[in-house]
């Protein structure tokens, strides 16, 4: 077994030097196509890159193509969590867990760009989820079914219910994984690079700023372009980093392959759902990923970009992933080391997983870039739901005031010993949305058909029946305490299969039921209205015909 190891002053030293460079060189590079951009006259490139409204800001609508599209898209999913995050689930989900964890963070992309597609179909000038639904609700095709309160919520404006449902919905999911990227670069300079808790601050707060720095400059456009940086020399260390394990690893692979490590046990098979099922439910809640949408060149151009970047998202996914798992096995890693750590001990002498080789330097510097492309995306993301809801019509410099008061105070948390509580409501996060995914999905669809049956009140209905199917579930399985099964559904289920599908089929359910009786209520309008009509024409028949006894007299 391996020893623990200090990390020297020179490695420490070492790591804030190329860490810092790094991004400040993204943020430099940014900034040079903003001042290009506004400078140029005429060039096509510079057009796409210059902001002249609030809508250019948040949606650099159809300005990217596919192969900008498919970095961005790579970018945005892959934040540096994915160094720690995968290498610790495999090691107690198993290889299964792992597989299902890599499919689980590239399925969402091919999810996004079908709804996507759909939405821009249904409406190509909305300007971020919450304004489709805004858009997609406002209009009633039956003025009586309003006025009745049986197809929307009369008390709020129509689609407003659902327009601020969703907003709060992507808020949250958005905060908690913003704030999940910045705990990863103060966990790994803590723990990897033997930093004490004030200085392992530095970092998060400066790659913080400057993130939020560019994004108020540029907004969408410019992230999209600095995305393709990140994504490239990202997805090149993982190369090197990959040669460089395969030629020099030294662990001992002499051991056996237990049940629990090929993941057949409960946590892996559970996995095979749970992991898909919450990820992509949370994806779909997520700005981020919806600002995209709309900035691609075309459907086309987004699907296609989305089959690639899902599978050079898996493939990263499953190689930090099976890193870990391959350090347990071969005793590179114990059971005493940070989890966050699994994949570190590669590449350290010690079973600690500290930083004292250049190898380990490099996966630093990974998971930094790809963490900064996670975050601009992110406080995009973020500033998109709350401009297109609260500053409609506003300037733009408003959105740009408001990228500062919501991301500052973010980054300060994140650099916090805070965060860890507020990471703990990621469960409560992928709950909502599992339940509300089926109604999203719905609503987007495009057509007349669907405008007509796929109501306000059928996607409410289809959201309240999952969340309250899962906690009737929840307070059965702990024997009827209401508080324990609050609990136990969205806080301590430990990601149980049948929670999630318990939270999903009552929300597909509730969904149905919905359309159904909106289908039967409009067949009841139909009819009162064709009987009205039939009155009328009897009635101005009757007034129309000769009166025998008038005619006589």
């Amino acid at each position: 077994m391996a020893d623990t190891v200090e990390v020297t002053d020179g490695w420490k030293a070492a790591a804030f030097v190329v860490v810092f460079v790094l991004m400040a060189a993204v943020a430099i590079y940014s900034f040079l196509i903003t001042w290009w951009a506004s400078r140029s006259e005429g060039s096509t490139h510079a057009s796409k890159a210059q902001v002249k409204s609030t809508e250019d800001f948040i949606t650099a609508r159809s300005r990217v193509d596919v192969w900008k599209m498919a970095f961005s898209l790579y970018a945005s999913v892959l934040g540096g969590s994915v160094v720690t995050g995968p290498a610790s689930y495999a090691s107690f989900a198993g290889l299964l867990g792992l597989a299902s964890y890599a499919v689980a963070v590239g399925a969402p992309l091919l999810v996004v760009a079908w709804c996507g597609g759909l939405a821009r179909t249904a409406d190509p000038e909305a300007t971020s989820l919450p304004n489709f639904l805004l858009r997609r609700f406002g209009v009633r095709l039956y003025a009586e079914a309003a006025n009745e309160g049986v197809c929307g919520l009369t008390f709020l404006k129509p689609g407003q219910a659902t327009a601020t449902l969703s907003a709060l919905l992507t808020l949250f999911v958005m905060g908690v994984a913003l704030l999940a990227e910045y705990a990863t670069v103060g966990t790994l300079f803590r723990s990897f690079v033997g930093c004490s808790d004030g200085l392992a601050a530095v970092p998060t707060i400066f790659v913080g700023l400057l993130t939020i720095a560019y994004t108020v400059v540029g907004g969408l456009y410019i992230s999209v372009l600095t995305d393709r940086i990140q994504a490239l020399v990202s997805f090149v260390l993982v190369i090197f980093l990959a040669i460089y394990l395969a030629s020099d690893f030294d662990g001992d692979t002499s051991g056996p392959v237990t049940e629990d490590m090929k993941g057949f046990s409960y946590a892996g098979w559970s996995s095979v759902f749970t992991m898909p099922i919450s990820l992509i439910s949370g994806t779909i809640y997520s700005e981020a990923l919806w600002q995209r949408v709309w900035a691609a060149e075309d459907e086309q151009a987004l699907r296609r970009a989305s089959v690639g970047a899902c599978f050079f998202v898996m493939l990263v996914v499953f190689f930090f992933g099976f890193g870990g798992w391959l350090a347990l096995w071969s005793g590179k890693a114990t059971w005493d080391t940070d989890p966050n750590l699994y994949f570190f001990t590669l590449f350290s002498s010690g079973s600690n997983g500290i930083l004292d080789s250049f190898a380990g330097l490099l996966t630093l510097s990974c998971a930094a870039l790809m963490g900064q492309g996670a975050m601009d995306s992110l406080q995009n993301g973020i500033t998109a739901t709350l401009s297109s809801t609260l500053l409609k019509n506003k300037p733009l410099s408003w959105t740009r005031i408001l990228v500062l008061l919501v991301n500052i105070p973010l980054a300060i948390v994140g650099a916090t010993s805070w965060v860890n509580d507020v990471l703990t409501l990621f469960l409560l996060s992928n709950m909502i949305t599992v339940s509300c995914l089926f109604p999203l999905m719905v609503a987007v669809i495009p057509g007349e058909v669907a405008k007509a049956y796929v109501t306000e009140a059928a996607v409410w209905a289809g959201c309240i029946g999952g969340v309250l199917g899962s906690i009737i579930f929840g307070i059965d399985q702990v024997g009827g305490d209401v508080a324990d099964g609050l609990d136990m559904t969205f806080m301590s289920n430990g990601y149980g299969w049948d929670y999630f599908l318990v939270a999903l089929l009552s929300s597909i359910g509730c969904t149905l039921i919905g359309i159904a009786l909106s289908w039967v209520y409009r067949q009841f309008l139909e009819q009162k209205q064709g009987k009205g009509k039939g009155e009328s024409t009897n009635a101005a028949t009757t007034d129309a015909s000769p009166n025998p006894d008038a005619a006589a007299a």
